[in-house]
């Protein structure tokens, strides 16, 4: 909604002073009272310009010496440092919370554009117009807060809460900045958005990115009755498919708001929560990891540099000093690599300085182990480099224990999707992670998964680690699933946890694996070869348009006349070459994206080649924005 204002009325000067003077008066006399915060700015370098924020300092802060831990307000749409219209807070009030739990509270400007209600620079690809980046101007803004006011300077001190878009952006930044904040407040915030710059921008589904929050107190707000309401309740799904995360859910009756006009309550429960996790901080995690759209980014001391150009993400895997994880997926949780792509790691100085360190590495793609030896740098860091196709590395330090990981599993007919009909057969490949192990052991591996609709079998628990070997295969072990498919875009992968014990030690990592459902077969079928099936859709095929998969085409599958997001296993499907598409399916809001499959079909996939799979397709309830998926199981045949 845009904001019209009025010329002002121009006085003569002896007015205005006499109005000056009259207001000094009535406030020294106590009948005006003194507003609890000050609008100020400062000068942006992100920005470019002189950028607001709205203070509140507790009261006796100019008669003290004492530092203060910070809490920063991110508004939502149409909001800004002075003004959210849908939160409806009282901003004279807020004052008093502000002397209640002796914190400073700084109001953010999320504004881009003067002209312009959206905040943020987030959205849908037309909502995405300048290279300014809140991600870059809220350390920025930390940086300015923490030079200019007597605030407690560490991210034990520091916390966010957001509403509806800013509720997105406070577990974004805290994800994006885990090293900077220790407590973020989720206010019905929004799903998720498209960020980035206007040529490179990636979409970012917080259901999928708890692992960036780790080490982070969470806090979510949800009501019953918002028109986000049922979006959210897909990413609180997210947060309980993750696990292990420090993690508050609480609802609320009513709609897209904080508090009730006149009201603190809500917001004093965001500010209490962050007001106890300042007295009782997390620790930085032992093992991390952390999802990144951006091409160059830093978290925890590590520094990543690529030239990354295309949508995706760069994701570090179970970081410690005997190593990590380097993978890139162009979408969560498990897409393909991104396109070419140089990755440079530059670890935490957690090294002894100038010593030389055998670094292993182990690739995902071609399963082979290669060894290098890099030097730490005067200060102890270790420059690591690799490209795109994803690896585990592992860090010579004979001080310490070794660290076993999974490097991926393999399924009989080699199938990549757990089948619900079926006991599916699988084996983990093992990666020794951290210095060699030595002498000859029998280790015994558990695996468990907290979906209760998966069970596991293993017949034989033990499996051999041979002295100097790095690469070690699992016994096979059966994993019965009869998950069903889910109604909404909620995680549908099942989540699987490994435990080693190796004498005293214990190992502990996870594993994501695909479902293939149980679903009714299609009977309305298309396909969109570069054919047109509906006037008011683009052609996403690319083929001879004849409406039938051949070799070597880009396809798309429409189902009941929707467009389709397709999963298979078959061979002849190319999975490193699917696009995605995105669209948003309307509601009262266009908050959350519907994603659609393009495959390409392999040049040598024979004639008559059947293809099976699984295709889902989304609609929407209006208000609240409810996203539903029906399921089928789709049959087509390769026509040469």
């Amino acid at each position: 909604m845009k904001s019209s204002f009025n010329r002002p009325t121009v006085f003569p000067k002896t007015w205005l002073y006499f109005l000056i003077g009259l207001w000094a008066s009535l406030s020294h006399c106590g009948q005006i009272p003194e507003l609890p915060y000050e609008d100020r700015s400062h000068a942006s370098r992100v920005f470019g310009k002189e950028k607001q924020y709205r203070l509140y300092l507790p009261k006796g802060y100019d008669r003290s010496t004492v530092r203060y831990p910070v809490v920063y307000f991110f508004h939502g749409w149409g909001g800004r440092h002075f003004t959210d219209p849908s939160a409806k807070l009282e901003y004279e009030k807020l004052g008093e919370l502000v002397n209640k739990y002796q914190a400073i509270l700084v109001m953010w400007d999320g504004n881009i554009d003067e002209k312009e209600p959206r905040p943020y620079n987030i959205g849908n690809h037309e909502n995405i117009t300048s290279n300014i980046q809140l991600s870059e101007y809220f350390p920025e803004l930390v940086d300015y807060i923490d030079s200019t006011y007597r605030t407690l300077a560490d991210r034990d001190h520091r916390g966010i809460i957001g509403f509806s878009m800013g509720g997105f952006m406070s577990w974004f930044l805290a994800g994006k900045y885990p090293h900077l904040v220790t407590a973020a407040v989720n206010m019905t915030g929004s799903p998720e958005f498209f960020v980035g710059y206007p040529e490179n921008h990636t979409l970012y589904p917080l259901r999928y990115t708890f692992k960036n929050l780790k080490g982070v107190r969470l806090r979510f707000h949800n009501s019953t009755a918002d028109e986000l309401c049922k979006l959210n309740l897909e990413v609180h799904q997210g947060a309980l498919w993750e696990g292990g995360l420090d993690y508050e859910y609480w609802t609320f009756e009513g709609g897209h708001k904080v508090d009730d006009p006149g009201k603190t309550e809500v917001f004093e429960k965001a500010v209490s929560f962050v007001a106890t996790a300042f007295n009782n901080p997390l620790s930085k995690p032992d093992q991390w990891g952390h999802y990144d759209l951006y091409p160059q980014f830093s978290v925890w001391d590590y520094q990543v540099k690529s030239d990354k150009n295309e949508p995706g993400f760069i994701f570090l895997r179970r970081v410690s000093g005997k190593g990590f994880g380097l993978y890139t997926h162009r979408w969560l949780p498990d897409g393909p690599p991104v396109n070419a792509c140089r990755i440079e790691v530059k670890t935490a100085p957690v090294y002894k300085p100038g010593t030389a360190y055998i670094i292993s590495r182990y690739s995902k793609a071609d399963k082979k182990v290669s060894q290098d030896t890099v030097t730490s740098d005067p200060e102890g860091c270790l420059t690591i480099r690799a490209d795109q196709n994803g690896y585990e590395f592992g860090v010579a330090l004979q001080e310490v224990s070794p660290d076993l990981v999974v490097g991926g599993y393999q399924m009989e007919n080699q199938f990549r999707y757990l089948r619900t009909d079926r006991a599916n057969k699988l084996t983990l490949t093992l990666f020794s992670r951290g210095p060699e192990i030595t002498g000859n052991h029998k280790a015994r591996i558990e695996v468990r998964s907290k979906d209760t609709s998966v069970k596991v079998r293993m017949e034989n628990p033990v499996i051999d680690l041979f002295s100097g070997e790095r690469v070690f295969q699992s016994p096979v072990f059966t994993l019965e699933c009869k998950k069903q498919a889910p109604p909404n875009a909620q995680p549908s992968q099942v989540k699987i946890n490994l435990i080693l014990h190796l004498d005293s030690m214990k190992f502990e990592d996870e594993l994501i694996l695909p479902v293939l459902f149980e679903a009714p077969e299609a009977t309305d079928l298309l396909i969109d070869d570069g054919r047109r099936w509906n006037d008011s859709l683009p052609i996403l095929g690319i083929g001879n348009g004849d409406g039938l998969a051949a070799p070597g085409e880009e396809i798309m599958i429409y189902v009941n006349g929707h467009r389709t997001r397709f999963y298979t296993d078959d061979s002849f499907v190319l999975q490193d070459k699917e696009r995605l598409v995105d669209e948003v399916v309307p509601a009262k809001w266009p908050d959350g994206f519907t994603l659609n499959s393009v495959i390409r079909m392999d040049p040598s996939c024979p004639d008559g080649h059947q293809v099976e799979g699984l295709a889902s397709y989304e609609t929407k309830g209006f208000m609240p924005i409810d996203r539903k998926l029906t399921w089928h199981r789709v049959k087509f045949r390769v026509k040469k």
